[in-house]
């Protein structure tokens, strides 16, 4: 061993491993930082014939410039840990990595297949309002007046209250929530927190889609207009004529809106085509699509939804449904770590939460709310276009 800068060395027929000692122990002027100390190798990897060891457990004495050799039985590898990369032949290639490349490329041609919200339009709600201290939202109408009396001269009319009715629905939370670990996140060749993002914003959209067409496709049949007509054509006529005669108002575009089945459409399409149907393709420039929309006829926009059944389709006017929440929908997202949970920051959430009620506008019919076809003010029915 010799000194040097304060710590030791070792003489070149020394074996040794290494570790750091500080330089100035010994007051060597002027020199900082560390050197290394000497310690017997003693467990190293037999080297083979010609090698620096010599084939001999250790290092040779005499050529003591390596370091052992690191192990391969822990290393993650893209083929054969120890062994050449060869991607043309694939004989070493990890099958996790070639499923990550083939899942690479399926995202650019695979689409994501679902149904739009068609019920959950634009117009289609009312707001309702929730009542403090309950789990209740409430919408309220006003009958119109009585028709105008013949006065006497000098004698004014008798007074008239203002008749109203309320009506009610109750609401619950509901929220979804997905979790992506830090490895996921690292690994995954998809930005998998812009794609949770995503899912998330549907999900809620999905959620109130389905919550409505739960309404409108049960046992409740709305106004409940039917047609005996033979055609799908003369059907939509009878329809329209009965949404007028109930003073269902119309969407600021003057139609009523329809969301029919798939099988219902294309017999609709078939049927009023040569009678004056009109493709969305074919509509002005200025008019705006809904989403599904194929066309219209006689008065109705018609929306194709794979939620509506065959022969209950749902023609609606404005505002044929009053929803209303306790809480605005909001989006979250956990970023990994920070409490007790999750310690290490292992994981990330991102979910979104709700609270809320819907039901389609209707009430008892006292005071009347419209005509006598229609003294509950439903602004839908179910309908059947198929003969």
């Amino acid at each position: 061993m010799k000194e040097f800068f304060g710590g030791l060395v070792a003489s070149a027929s020394e074996s040794v491993w290494a570790e750091y000692r500080p330089a100035n122990a010994k007051g060597a002027s002027g020199i900082p930082g560390y050197v290394l100390a000497p310690h017997a190798n003693t467990s190293g990897t037999a080297g083979g014939a010609g090698s620096p060891q010599g084939g001999a457990q250790g290092w040779d004495a005499a050529v003591n410039i390596q370091p052992i050799p690191p192990s391969i039985a822990g290393t993650t590898a893209a083929g054969v840990a120890g062994a050449v990369y060869n991607p043309a032949s694939g004989g070493n290639t990890d099958a996790a990595f070639a499923a990550v490349v083939t899942q690479l490329v399926l995202r650019n041609i695979v689409e994501n297949l679902r149904r739009g919200p068609v019920l959950a339009q634009y117009g289609s709600y009312l707001r309702a309002k929730s009542v403090p201290g309950t789990n209740k939202f409430v919408y309220t109408a006003f009958a119109d007046l009585s028709p105008a009396v013949s006065l006497l001269e000098g004698v004014p009319p008798e007074t008239e209250r203002l008749n109203f009715d309320s009506n009610g629905f109750s609401g619950t939370q509901k929220g979804k929530l997905v979790a992506i670990t830090d490895l996921a996140a690292l690994i995954s060749p998809f930005e998998l927190y812009s794609i949770a993002a995503e899912k998330v914003a549907w999900n809620a959209i999905e959620t109130l889609e389905a919550d409505l067409a739960a309404l409108t496709q049960g046992a409740d049949n709305g106004i409940g207009i039917t047609s005996a007509a033979t055609t799908a054509a003369e059907r939509i006529i009878d329809i329209v004529v009965g949404m007028k005669m109930a003073e269902v108002p119309m969407f600021p575009d003057g139609t009523y809106h329809a969301a029919v089945s798939p099988t219902d459409a294309a017999i609709i399409m078939k049927d009023a085509g040569p009678l004056g149907w009109t493709d969305a393709a074919k509509y002005a420039d200025t008019e705006a699509l809904m989403k599904g929309e194929l066309g219209k006829f006689r008065g109705i926009r018609f929306v194709e939804s794979t939620r509506i059944a065959d022969g209950k389709s749902v023609v609606f006017g404005p505002e044929f449904f009053a929803w209303g929440d306790y809480q605005t929908v909001q989006a979250y997202r956990v970023a990994p770590g920070g409490d007790h949970a999750d310690p290490l920051a292992q994981r990330g959430l991102v979910g979104w939460k709700g609270m809320w009620g819907l039901s389609t506008v209707k009430f008892d019919g006292t005071p009347p709310m419209g005509p006598s076809q229609n003294i509950t003010a439903e602004r839908w029915t179910q309908a059947d276009f198929t003969p």
